[in-house]
């Protein structure tokens, strides 16, 4: 489906719950659910909560949409993963604030930030990405995955500038992918080491 049918069905989508029709209410859910729980769980790590900002996500946005106050309605994933990252940032707001004054209290809240062993694996990981990359055989593999993936440059724009289609791209991503994936294999298997 491209962008301007996406704008559409969401616009047309929006329209049909603000005009009462309860199962666009559940289409809406249906359709934008999971990445709403992506993006949840990159900033929280509880499971649970995670679940009750999910139900916020829609209670509200379902509120906004009926009431009209969406104004850009084929933008409606992105109103929703906005309204959704704001009530998670909302949620630790307001843990930070009741949090007693005390050290014990501050042990007690979970940071939305990496650990430090986290943010270690994550460099790790980072380095190891960036070896194996400059591992590839073809400087288009590495341009590709690195602008695609990393970069999240627009497919499109991509496919454009290599004077291929989108399934020729695909093929091309795919077998760049599936390169890396090799090398990477070989490069979890050097004696434990990373580096």
């Amino acid at each position: 489906m491209q962008v301007t049918d996406l704008a559409t069905a969401a616009a047309t989508l929006a329209q049909r719950i603000r005009d009462g029709d309860r199962p666009a209410e559940a289409e809406l859910v249906q359709t934008f659910s999971r990445g709403i729980r992506v993006i949840l769980r990159h900033i929280v790590r509880e499971p649970a909560l995670v679940e009750d900002l999910h139900q916020d996500t829609f209670r509200i946005g379902l509120e906004r949409i009926r009431a009209g106050a969406l104004r850009d309605a084929s933008q409606l994933g992105g109103f929703l993963a906005g309204l959704a990252r704001n009530l998670a940032i909302e949620h630790f707001r307001k843990a930070r604030r009741s949090v007693p004054e005390d050290d014990a209290g501050l042990d007690r809240l979970e940071s939305p930030d990496p650990s430090p062993t986290e943010r270690l694996e994550r460099e790790e990981d980072a380095r190891r990405v960036a070896k194996v990359l400059e591992a590839l055989p073809t400087e288009r593999d590495r341009a590709v995955l690195r602008r695609f993936y990393l970069g999240q440059e627009d497919k499109d724009v991509l496919c454009a500038e290599l004077g291929v289609d989108r399934l020729q791209f695909n093929r091309i991503v795919h077998r760049a992918r599936e390169r890396f994936r090799t090398l990477w294999a070989g490069s979890d298997n050097s004696g434990g080491s990373h580096t």
